[in-house]
Protein backbone atom coordinates (compact mmCIF):
# COMPACT_ATOMS: atom_id res chain seq x y z
CA UNK A 1 0.00 0.00 0.00
CA UNK A 2 1.32 3.21 -0.88
CA UNK A 3 -1.73 5.51 -1.20
CA UNK A 4 -4.16 5.89 1.28
CA UNK A 5 -7.12 8.08 -0.01
CA UNK A 6 -8.89 9.21 3.24
CA UNK A 7 -11.32 11.72 1.48
CA UNK A 8 -15.15 10.74 2.39
CA UNK A 9 -17.56 10.90 -0.69
CA UNK A 10 -18.19 13.53 -2.74
CA UNK A 11 -14.81 15.06 -1.96
CA UNK A 12 -13.32 14.31 -5.59
CA UNK A 13 -13.29 10.41 -4.83
CA UNK A 14 -13.47 8.88 -8.21
CA UNK A 15 -11.65 11.91 -9.91
CA UNK A 16 -8.54 11.14 -7.43
CA UNK A 17 -8.86 7.59 -8.26
CA UNK A 18 -9.02 8.25 -11.83
CA UNK A 19 -6.04 10.23 -11.68
CA UNK A 20 -3.81 7.73 -9.23
CA UNK A 21 -4.27 5.29 -12.22
CA UNK A 22 -3.29 7.69 -14.85
CA UNK A 23 -0.14 7.88 -12.79
CA UNK A 24 0.85 3.65 -12.78
CA UNK A 25 -0.99 2.76 -8.92
CA UNK A 26 -3.22 -0.24 -8.91
CA UNK A 27 -6.14 1.55 -7.12
CA UNK A 28 -8.93 0.31 -5.08
CA UNK A 29 -12.31 2.55 -5.05
CA UNK A 30 -15.68 1.72 -4.10
CA UNK A 31 -16.30 -0.56 -6.90
CA UNK A 32 -13.25 -2.76 -6.26
CA UNK A 33 -13.90 -2.76 -2.68
CA UNK A 34 -17.46 -4.10 -3.09
CA UNK A 35 -16.87 -6.78 -5.95
CA UNK A 36 -13.72 -8.20 -4.45
CA UNK A 37 -13.87 -8.00 -0.86
CA UNK A 38 -17.24 -7.52 -0.38
CA UNK A 39 -17.85 -10.57 2.22
CA UNK A 40 -15.08 -9.51 3.86
CA UNK A 41 -16.18 -5.50 4.25
CA UNK A 42 -19.33 -7.69 5.36
CA UNK A 43 -17.92 -9.41 7.92
CA UNK A 44 -16.41 -6.26 9.29
CA UNK A 45 -20.02 -4.62 9.24
CA UNK A 46 -22.43 -7.38 9.91
CA UNK A 47 -20.22 -9.96 11.77
CA UNK A 48 -18.01 -7.53 14.12
CA UNK A 49 -14.70 -9.43 12.65
CA UNK A 50 -11.03 -7.82 12.97
CA UNK A 51 -10.45 -6.62 9.07
CA UNK A 52 -7.09 -8.61 7.96
CA UNK A 53 -5.75 -5.43 5.74
CA UNK A 54 -2.67 -7.37 4.66
CA UNK A 55 -4.43 -10.00 3.00
CA UNK A 56 -7.16 -7.72 1.41
CA UNK A 57 -4.80 -5.09 -0.26
CA UNK A 58 -1.20 -7.62 -0.81
CA UNK A 59 -1.36 -6.20 -4.18
CA UNK A 60 -3.13 -3.10 -4.28
CA UNK A 61 -1.34 0.37 -4.23
CA UNK A 62 -4.33 2.67 -3.00
CA UNK A 63 -7.37 2.55 -1.83
CA UNK A 64 -10.01 5.08 -2.11
CA UNK A 65 -13.60 6.39 -1.17
CA UNK A 66 -15.80 4.70 1.31
CA UNK A 67 -15.36 1.90 3.41
CA UNK A 68 -11.53 2.19 3.32
CA UNK A 69 -11.57 5.93 3.60
CA UNK A 70 -13.50 5.41 6.86
CA UNK A 71 -10.96 2.93 8.16
CA UNK A 72 -7.89 4.88 6.94
CA UNK A 73 -6.52 5.11 10.61
CA UNK A 74 -6.32 1.05 10.65
CA UNK A 75 -5.35 0.54 7.35
CA UNK A 76 -2.26 3.59 8.17
CA UNK A 77 -1.32 1.87 11.11
CA UNK A 78 -1.01 -1.92 8.68
CA UNK A 79 1.04 0.62 6.11
CA UNK A 80 2.76 2.70 7.69
CA UNK A 81 4.96 3.47 5.01
CA UNK A 82 2.01 4.22 2.72
CA UNK A 83 1.29 8.70 2.29
CA UNK A 84 -2.12 9.72 2.84
CA UNK A 85 -4.14 12.23 0.76
CA UNK A 86 -7.34 13.76 2.55
CA UNK A 87 -9.24 15.38 -0.47
CA UNK A 88 -11.62 18.16 0.41
CA UNK A 89 -14.25 20.14 -0.81
CA UNK A 90 -14.46 23.86 -0.51
CA UNK A 91 -16.58 24.21 1.90
CA UNK A 92 -18.40 21.79 4.41
CA UNK A 93 -22.09 23.34 2.77
CA UNK A 94 -20.85 22.96 -0.81
CA UNK A 95 -19.49 19.38 0.44
CA UNK A 96 -23.06 18.57 2.02
CA UNK A 97 -25.47 20.32 -0.80
CA UNK A 98 -23.11 17.39 -2.99
CA UNK A 99 -23.51 14.31 -0.54
CA UNK A 100 -27.77 14.77 -0.03
CA UNK A 101 -27.96 15.25 -3.41
CA UNK A 102 -25.97 11.65 -4.30
CA UNK A 103 -27.95 10.34 -1.62
CA UNK A 104 -31.33 11.24 -3.05
CA UNK A 105 -30.20 9.14 -6.26
CA UNK A 106 -29.59 6.27 -4.21
CA UNK A 107 -32.84 5.86 -2.71
CA UNK A 108 -34.44 6.42 -5.55
CA UNK A 109 -35.90 3.19 -5.72
CA UNK A 110 -37.75 3.52 -2.28
CA UNK A 111 -37.51 1.28 0.93
CA UNK A 112 -40.15 -0.50 0.20
CA UNK A 113 -39.44 -1.34 -3.28
CA UNK A 114 -36.21 -2.09 -2.45
CA UNK A 115 -37.22 -4.79 -0.13
CA UNK A 116 -39.58 -6.62 -1.84
CA UNK A 117 -37.70 -6.53 -5.22
CA UNK A 118 -33.62 -6.86 -3.74
CA UNK A 119 -33.49 -7.84 -0.16
CA UNK A 120 -36.40 -10.56 0.11
CA UNK A 121 -35.57 -11.84 -2.77
CA UNK A 122 -31.49 -11.94 -1.90
CA UNK A 123 -32.71 -13.62 1.39
CA UNK A 124 -34.36 -16.18 -0.26
CA UNK A 125 -31.48 -17.06 -2.55
CA UNK A 126 -29.33 -16.57 1.06
CA UNK A 127 -31.64 -19.79 2.47
CA UNK A 128 -31.52 -21.87 -0.61
CA UNK A 129 -28.74 -21.96 -1.53
CA UNK A 130 -26.53 -21.62 1.57
CA UNK A 131 -24.23 -18.61 -0.15
CA UNK A 132 -24.43 -15.54 1.32
CA UNK A 133 -25.35 -12.44 -0.72
CA UNK A 134 -25.05 -8.80 -0.47
CA UNK A 135 -28.25 -7.11 1.37
CA UNK A 136 -27.84 -3.19 1.47
CA UNK A 137 -24.38 -3.19 1.42
CA UNK A 138 -24.07 0.08 0.36
CA UNK A 139 -26.91 1.51 2.98
CA UNK A 140 -24.68 -0.59 5.62
CA UNK A 141 -21.40 1.35 4.78
CA UNK A 142 -22.94 5.04 4.15
CA UNK A 143 -24.72 4.37 7.59
CA UNK A 144 -21.59 3.34 9.52
CA UNK A 145 -19.71 6.14 8.00
CA UNK A 146 -22.29 9.34 8.14
CA UNK A 147 -24.57 8.02 10.84
CA UNK A 148 -28.08 7.80 9.18
CA UNK A 149 -29.63 7.28 5.26
CA UNK A 150 -32.05 9.95 6.20
CA UNK A 151 -31.39 12.97 3.55
CA UNK A 152 -32.72 15.45 5.80
CA UNK A 153 -29.80 14.83 8.59
CA UNK A 154 -27.94 17.68 7.54
CA UNK A 155 -26.47 19.07 10.25
CA UNK A 156 -25.37 15.39 11.27
CA UNK A 157 -23.48 14.93 7.57
CA UNK A 158 -21.65 18.31 8.05
CA UNK A 159 -20.38 16.88 11.55
CA UNK A 160 -19.64 13.65 10.76
CA UNK A 161 -17.17 15.09 7.69
CA UNK A 162 -16.01 17.71 10.27
CA UNK A 163 -14.48 15.26 12.71
CA UNK A 164 -13.25 12.65 10.18
CA UNK A 165 -11.45 15.33 8.76
CA UNK A 166 -10.08 16.89 11.98
CA UNK A 167 -9.37 12.78 12.71
CA UNK A 168 -7.33 12.56 9.63
CA UNK A 169 -5.22 15.30 10.38
CA UNK A 170 -4.89 14.73 14.06
CA UNK A 171 -3.59 10.77 13.71
CA UNK A 172 -1.73 11.56 10.17
CA UNK A 173 1.71 13.42 10.31
CA UNK A 174 1.92 15.94 8.30
CA UNK A 175 4.71 15.19 6.24
CA UNK A 176 2.74 11.90 5.58
CA UNK A 177 -0.69 13.80 4.58
CA UNK A 178 -1.96 15.93 1.89
CA UNK A 179 -4.67 18.33 2.19
CA UNK A 180 -6.11 18.17 -1.56
CA UNK A 181 -9.03 19.77 -3.03
CA UNK A 182 -8.77 18.18 -6.86
CA UNK A 183 -9.44 21.72 -8.39
CA UNK A 184 -5.43 21.96 -7.61
CA UNK A 185 -4.99 19.17 -10.25
CA UNK A 186 -2.07 17.83 -11.05
CA UNK A 187 1.33 19.51 -9.65
CA UNK A 188 0.73 18.99 -5.28
CA UNK A 189 -0.39 15.79 -5.85
CA UNK A 190 2.49 14.45 -7.60
CA UNK A 191 4.93 16.40 -5.75
CA UNK A 192 3.81 14.92 -2.63
CA UNK A 193 3.61 11.14 -4.73
CA UNK A 194 7.00 11.81 -6.37
CA UNK A 195 5.76 11.74 -9.65
CA UNK A 196 6.03 12.91 -13.00
CA UNK A 197 2.71 15.48 -14.10
CA UNK A 198 1.31 13.64 -16.65
CA UNK A 199 0.63 15.40 -20.14
CA UNK A 200 -3.14 14.89 -19.79
CA UNK A 201 -5.67 17.18 -18.26
CA UNK A 202 -6.36 16.18 -14.86
CA UNK A 203 -9.37 13.89 -14.93
CA UNK A 204 -12.96 14.86 -13.84
CA UNK A 205 -15.30 11.69 -12.84
CA UNK A 206 -18.84 11.55 -11.20
CA UNK A 207 -19.58 14.50 -13.16
CA UNK A 208 -23.29 15.08 -12.80
CA UNK A 209 -23.51 12.48 -10.28
CA UNK A 210 -22.86 9.98 -13.29
CA UNK A 211 -21.23 7.09 -11.34
CA UNK A 212 -24.14 7.37 -8.89
CA UNK A 213 -26.47 7.22 -11.55
CA UNK A 214 -25.01 4.17 -13.35
CA UNK A 215 -24.97 2.04 -9.32
CA UNK A 216 -28.91 3.15 -9.69
CA UNK A 217 -29.00 1.44 -12.93
CA UNK A 218 -27.41 -1.73 -11.99
CA UNK A 219 -29.36 -1.84 -9.03
CA UNK A 220 -32.36 -1.85 -11.13
CA UNK A 221 -30.92 -4.95 -13.25
CA UNK A 222 -30.73 -6.54 -10.46
CA UNK A 223 -34.46 -5.74 -10.09
CA UNK A 224 -35.16 -7.16 -13.19
CA UNK A 225 -33.53 -9.96 -12.67
CA UNK A 226 -35.03 -10.90 -9.64
CA UNK A 227 -38.28 -10.24 -10.99
CA UNK A 228 -37.93 -12.61 -13.36
CA UNK A 229 -36.70 -15.27 -11.23
CA UNK A 230 -38.96 -15.33 -9.25
CA UNK A 231 -42.00 -15.35 -11.74
CA UNK A 232 -40.18 -18.53 -13.31
CA UNK A 233 -40.17 -19.90 -9.89
CA UNK A 234 -44.10 -18.76 -9.41
CA UNK A 235 -45.09 -20.11 -12.45
CA UNK A 236 -43.27 -23.48 -11.78
CA UNK A 237 -44.71 -23.77 -8.05
CA UNK A 238 -48.28 -23.12 -9.58
CA UNK A 239 -47.71 -25.65 -12.18
CA UNK A 240 -46.35 -28.58 -9.87
CA UNK A 241 -49.61 -27.54 -7.75
CA UNK A 242 -52.05 -27.72 -10.08
CA UNK A 243 -50.66 -31.23 -11.77
CA UNK A 244 -50.74 -32.22 -7.92
CA UNK A 245 -54.13 -31.21 -7.39
CA UNK A 246 -55.43 -32.57 -10.80
CA UNK A 247 -53.63 -35.93 -10.86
Amino acid sequence: MKVICAGLSKTGTKSLAKALRMLGFTVFDYPEHRKVHLHEWLDVYCQGKEPDFVSMYRNVDAVTDIPSAYWFQEIYETFPDAKVVLSVRDSEEVWVKSWVEQLEIIQTLGKVFNRILIRYPNRIKQWLFGKRVPIAFLETIINGTFGSLNTQSTFLFKKKYREHNERVQAIIPKEKLLIYNVKQGWKPLCEFLGCEIPEEEFPRANVGLSFTKDLVSARLKTIQRNVIVFSLVLALLATVFYLVYHW
